[in-house]
């Protein structure tokens, strides 16, 4: 599944960049996260409850910076397993100043989903990986805001 957009934040580049590349700070912006794990400058990991239809627990998340080009953008990779599925997601952001102290955020998210969570059909697994990253994105925006 592909995923992709853009917004406006009222930071400039350089902090949106910053808050991008900071582990304990991208950590929070996952809805319904706990033991956030902050293990390095380019890894953390983190435990997220999931509820689709009637598979609800608990996922644990390995993320990783993979790329970073300063005040351009980042790129992520995230990895989560648990409830008898895998979830395997790239995010890159780009960063473009949009005048007046203000950044324009592009991004673009590949999902791959493996496991029980994918036999419950594509239309319903695409729409609960749409409202994830609908909160994913307004988590940051309000973050950079």
């Amino acid at each position: 599944m592909h995923y992709d957009g853009s917004f406006v934040v009222a930071s400039g580049v350089t902090e949106a960049y910053e808050f991008a590349t900071d582990p304990a700070r991208v950590a929070v912006i996952f809805p319904d996260v706990s033991d956030i794990v902050v293990k390095d400058a380019e890894h953390f990991t983190l435990r997220t409850k999931v509820g689709i239809s009637q598979i609800k627990g608990v996922m644990d998340v390995k993320c990783t910076i993979i790329r970073k080009i300063p005040r351009t953008s980042v790129k992520l990779k995230l990895s989560a397993s648990g409830l008898n599925s895998a979830v395997d997601m790239e995010s890159a952001f780009s960063f473009e100043d949009a005048g007046g102290g203000r950044t324009l955020v592009k991004w673009a998210v590949d999902v791959v989903v493996a496991g029980l969570i994918s036999s419950l059909g594509s239309r319903l697994t695409e729409s609960v990986a749409k409202k994830y990253i609908s909160q994913v994105i307004e988590s940051i925006g309000r973050e950079l805001s």
